[in-house]
């Protein structure tokens, strides 16, 4: 079979999600787009597994909780105090509608970061070959100054060794002359630099 390129993202794979604006948002960056291509692609092969799998699993998972919730019903339900029913739909109803508030704060708060993410660096708006040819760019400039760092020690320490070696030349020739003693101020002088 051969490859097929997806354009667009379908949203139904994306049901659990499909609300979330920050979902939008990240798949209008070009990297996650390259990013979610690739893995469909690399996930293709494994599909046909998983779905066989999942048709397999379904109907056992959807007998087993018919099965409890029929016992529930039958044993558990009977034997509750009158209103608890309600009492347990209404608390439920209250914790869905605080967890629906707190994620779309979170939603809310997570598109704030991302805008401020691309906006601190704008190379995320770029397409995935350039982000990879400016980035490969980047590291190998860097890499060189480093390079060229970390070979100015050496060449500091060869100007150093020269220069030693110098006032070595400078301090025998001074001694040989005779002129200045150990303990003249000339020849401190000198062996103070």
């Amino acid at each position: 079979m051969a490859p097929v390129e997806i354009d667009t993202i379908p949203m139904d794979i994306m049901a659990p999600v499909k609300n979330m604006k920050v979902v939008n948002k990240a798949f209008e960056l070009p990297l996650v787009t390259s990013a979610y291509d690739e893995i469909t692609k690399m996930a293709a092969p494994l599909s046909p597994y998983v779905e066989n799998s999942m048709s397999t699993i379904t109907p056992m998972v959807e007998i087993g909780y018919n099965t409890i919730k029929a016992k529930v019903e039958e044993n558990v339900m009977p034997h509750l105090p009158e209103g608890m029913s309600e009492s347990v739909q209404a608390n439920m109803t209250s914790a869905v509608d605080h967890m629906t508030a707190a994620v779309e704060k979170i939603d809310t708060l997570a598109c704030g970061g991302l805008d401020q993410l691309t906006e601190k660096v704008p190379a995320l708006k770029e397409e995935t070959p350039e982000l990879i040819a400016n980035s490969k760019e980047t590291a190998t400039s860097y890499f060189t100054l480093a390079t060229n760092y970390m070979a100015s020690f050496s060449v500091a320490q060869v100007a150093l060794k020269i220069v030693d070696s110098g006032l070595d030349v400078l301090e025998g020739a001074v001694s040989l002359t005779g002129v200045v003693s150990e303990e003249g101020t000339a020849w401190s002088s000198i062996k103070k630099i």
